[in-house]
């Protein structure tokens, strides 16, 4: 009999349309509490997220950290041309989170 090695499905962690101070911990406490053990991928879908604020990108560095500490990995799905994507790219965070385009990429790795 060959042993055969099943492929983690990335849990996937829809985020609001606005992050900002009043929900940045919100978002950051659902990304934490898919970082279960196990689960080796969290998607956070930002594909309809319109606004995030420095709390907001706090949050979700927060929880890249998380993940890592947790050997895991954060993938972030936002869509190019976006202001959430902007922001990304302005602090140079775009460079060091995993973004990917859509959430089929981010699935996809």
């Amino acid at each position: 009999m060959t042993d055969q090695i099943a492929e983690a499905t990335p849990a996937v962690v829809v985020l609001p349309a606005e992050i900002d101070v009043t929900n940045s911990e919100s978002a950051f406490g659902l990304l934490a509490a898919a970082l279960a053990p196990g689960v080796p991928v969290v998607i956070a879908d930002l594909t309809a997220t319109s606004f995030c604020d420095t709390s907001g990108v706090r949050a979700l560095v927060q929880a890249h950290e998380e993940a890592a500490a947790r050997g895991a990995q954060l993938r972030l799905a936002v869509p190019p041309g976006g202001s959430v994507r902007r922001v990304l790219e302005l602090t140079g965070l775009g460079r060091v989170l995993n973004v990917y385009p859509g959430l089929d990429e981010a699935i996809a790795g």
